[in-house]
């Protein structure tokens, strides 16, 4: 069978793609001002523990700065982007309260181990807010272990040997890794809050199947 040199007439359907919301924080400027610093503070207090251990201060027990009164305003801010994030899925959020379960700050200095590819588990949505924004920053980077459209083992794979290589080139629909945004400058610390996020059906919808009943219906054993 003769090889076919010419594109052939087709169509491409991305069928189920994954959003990535981005959005803005109304009092960005406000809380930067008063409380990057504090941040910090509460962040780098940990004596106890060896500084590689603090990527993160979920390492050190300090992710509820959601209960923290001095920043309700952000959740706040946080919370209204939750909301028009589920609004462009269609989604009737009037009937969804919002639960911010853990939060915590980031801090990513020069030398300090790189944030290794991890997942959110126990939340419904995860958040990324950062204090810092540059053309010139890193970038953030999601992925995914399996692609759907890898339908032959393998055959998305790079090796050494690029004579051995089945693909060409990376696009939106073979990538395993896709950059969303620029954020902090390689030469300066990367400071942000990063958190997770559960819904749950508002008072009144208990009889709806879909997403869970509030918390407030539960009962401990």
């Amino acid at each position: 069978m003769q090889d076919i040199k010419g594109k052939l007439n087709h169509q491409i359907y991305e069928i189920f793609p994954t959003i990535i919301y981005r959005g803005e924080i109304e009092c960005h400027q406000d809380f930067k001002k008063k409380y990057q610093e504090e941040l910090c503070k509460y962040w780098h207090w940990a004596p106890e523990l060896p500084r590689q251990e603090l990527t993160s201060p979920e390492n050190s027990g300090r992710y509820f700065l959601h209960h923290n009164f001095k920043y309700r305003k952000f959740f706040d801010c946080l919370v209204d982007n939750v909301r028009e994030y589920l609004r462009v899925l269609l989604i009737d959020d009037s009937k969804l309260n919002v639960y911010v379960t853990k939060s915590w700050v980031n801090i990513h200095e020069e030398n300090s181990p790189q944030i290794k590819i991890h997942n959110h588990n126990c939340s419904d949505i995860s958040f990324c807010y950062y204090l810092h924004c540059n053309e010139t920053s890193d970038k953030l980077c999601f992925h995914q272990t399996k692609n759907p459209n890898e339908v032959s083992g393998f055959m998305f794979e790079q090796t050494i040997n690029k004579n051995n290589n089945l693909i060409n080139n990376f696009n939106k629909f073979n990538c395993n890794q896709y950059t969303v945004l620029n954020l902090v400058p390689r030469t300066i610390n990367r400071i942000g809050v990063a958190g997770d996020i559960v819904l749950s059906l508002k008072e009144g919808n208990e009889k709806s199947e879909f997403s869970m009943v509030d918390p407030s219906t539960w009962r401990k054993f």
